[in-house]
C-alpha cells in the first residue's frame, strides 16, 4: 500500500520476509501458521496488518516445479467472506474467493444460496494462467515458490476461529499425490489479557518517543488515500479495497490540546449475518471494518466490524481514536453514534510486540507511537459507485469528492470539545 511502502522503506529495522510458522505449528507441512490475535499465544503471528475484528488466517509456503498441482479440499465456512490466495515476497499473485469457488457435487456454497456449507475442490496450478482459466484454479505464473493463504472474515461464531467448518475444519492440501499435514486450529486465548496484544487497550502510552531517523511522515489533519491491492504490499486481500492515514503522538497533549481524534464517514450496507441475514443479501458491500495498527511490528491493535459500529438515522458512523485515559464518556459515544478505538500501548513493563521479522519491541521503543488506521472494504458491488474500488480508479485529486459523505472526514480534537459539541470538534 502506498503509505505502507513509505513506512517500510522509513524503517530499514523491520523485515520484508514473509510469514514464520507460528510456534505451536512447527514441524507441519501444509498450514503452519495461524493469525488470530485471539489465538495468538506467543503474540508472534500477528503481523502484516491483519484484519482482528473476529477474522483467521492460515498459511502455508508451497513449492513445486511448473506443471505441478495442489489439491485443496475444504468446506465453505460460516462466515462473510472467505478466500484463497497466492503471493510472492508479500505481493498478491492470483486469489479465488467463496462466490467463485464452485462447490463439488451435490454440496451446497452457502455464499451463493441456503445456508448448509458445503465441501469445495480447489487447485494451484504451477504454471501461466491462460485465458480462459480452469474452474476452480488459481495459478502460478512463473514461480516455483509460492505463499498460499486462507482467509475467513468475521465468522458468524466470534468465538470458533474455524467458522463452523468440520471435515475439514480447515481445507487439505494435497501436493504430488501425498497429504500435507496441517497444524491443529489454535484456540481461543481465555481471558484475551493473558496475552499482551489484550492489554494493549488498557494504559495510555508510556514509551519512548522516536529517534529523528525513526520518525515517520504524519500530518494534522492526516491525508486518506485508497490502496488497491493490486499494487499493495503486506499479503493484500485481492477482494478488498484499502483506506489508510498516518496518526501522530506529537499532534496531542503535551504537544497540543488535543487527546483524542475523530473521524467519521457514511457506511455503506452490509449483509448483517450474525443478526441472520444471508450473506448473499445483496448489499453495498460483503464487509468493512476500521482498525488501528502499529507501523513499526505491522500489528493490529483493535478493528471495529461493521456490525458493531453504531449508526446514525442517516447512515453516518464515527469513532474516536485514543488512550484509556481520554476515553469520552459512554454517553457523549451513544449521543454522537461512535465507538472508542484504543490508540494502543504496552501495559506491562515485561510486555513486548513482534514484528515481521519476529524481532521484539518494548517500552524501550517508539512502538505505538504512530498510528496506521486502515478502514477495509470488501467485495463492493459494482453499482455501488462510491465504493473504494470505483473510486480508485479517478485520479487522486477528484477521488475525495466523488466519494463524497463514504470518504473519511478526520482530525484531532479535545475530549472536553467532543464530549460537547460531537463531530463539530472539528470545525475550527
Amino acid at each position: 500500500m502506498k503509505l505502507f511502502l513509505m513506512l517500510v522503506a522509513t524503517m530499514t529495522c523491520v523485515s520484508v520476509a514473509g510469514w514464520a510458522t507460528t510456534p505451536a505449528c512447527a514441524g507441519y507441512t501444509g498450514w503452519n501458521n495461524q493469525t488470530n490475535p485471539r489465538t495468538d499465544v506467543a503474540g508472534m503471528a500477528n503481523a502484516n496488518f491483519p484484519e482482528g475484528s473476529s477474522s483467521s488466517y492460515w498459511d502455508a509456503d508451497i513449492r513445486g516445479p511448473l506443471g505441478t498441482v495442489l489439491t485443496i479440499h475444504g468446506r465453505y465456512p460460516l462466515a462473510r467472506f472467505m478466500s484463497l490466495e497466492i503471493t510472492t515476497s508479500d505481493v498478491l499473485v492470483d486469489f479465488l474467493h467463496d462466490t467463485s469457488i464452485v462447490s463439488d457435487p451435490g454440496e451446497n456454497n452457502p455464499f451463493v444460496s441456503g445456508t448448509v456449507n458445503g465441501t469445495y475442490t480447489a487447485y494451484v496450478m504451477f504454471g501461466p494462467k491462460p485465458s480462459n482459466p480452469s474452474q476452480n484454479t488459481i495459478y502460478t505464473g512463473s514461480l516455483k515458490s509460492v505463499h498460499l493463504a486462507y482467509r475467513i472474515y468475521h465468522a458468524t461464531n466470534p468465538n470458533d476461529a474455524a467458522a463452523g467448518a468440520t471435515n475439514p475444519t480447515i481445507p487439505d492440501l494435497w501436493l504430488n499425490g501425498q497429504l500435507l499435514s496441517n497444524c491443529p486450529v489454535q484456540p481461543m486465548v481465555q481471558p484475551s489479557t493473558a496475552t499482551a496484544w489484550g492489554r494493549l487497550s488498557l494504559t495510555d502510552w508510556h514509551g519512548t518517543p522516536p529517534t529523528a531517523s525513526q520518525k515517520l511522515p504524519a500530518s494534522d489533519p492526516p491525508v486518506w488515500f485508497i490502496q488497491d491491492p493490486a499494487t499493495a504490499h503486506f499479503f493484500p486481500n485481492g477482494a478488498n479495497y484499502y483506506m489508510g492515514a498516518t496518526l501522530s503522538r506529537e499532534f496531542l497533549v503535551p504537544n497540543t490540546a488535543h487527546d483524542i481524534f475523530v473521524v467519521r464517514w457514511k457506511s455503506p450496507t452490509f449483509p448483517n449475518t450474525r443478526a441472520g441475514e444471508a450473506v448473499y443479501t445483496p448489499r453495498q458491500v460483503r464487509f468493512w471494518s476500521f482498525c488501528t495498527d502499529d507501523p513499526f511490528t505491522t500489528n493490529v491493535n483493535r478493528c471495529i466490524p461493521d456490525d458493531f459500529s453504531s449508526l446514525n438515522p442517516n447512515g453516518y458512523i464515527g469513532f474516536v481514536v485514543s488512550d484509556p485515559s481520554s476515553k469520552p464518556s459512554d454517553t457523549a459515544l451513544t449521543r454522537y453514534y461512535s465507538k472508542w478505538v484504543p490508540w494502543g500501548a504496552l501495559d506491562l513493563p515485561g510486555d513486548v510486540v513482534y514484528d515481521r521479522a519476529r524481532a521484539p519491541w518494548g517500552l524501550d521503543s517508539p512502538v505505538h507511537y504512530y498510528n496506521t488506521l486502515i478502514y477495509r472494504q470488501t467485495l463492493a458491488d459494482p453499482s455501488f459507485t462510491q465504493s473504494m474500488a470505483n473510486i480508485s480508479k479517478l485520479p487522486v485529486a477528484q477521488q475525495k469528492a466523488a466519494m463524497s459523505a463514504y470518504w473519511p472526514v478526520s482530525g484531532y480534537c479535545s475530549k472536553a470539545n467532543f464530549e460537547a459539541s460531537g463531530f463539530n470538534c472539528l470545525i475550527p
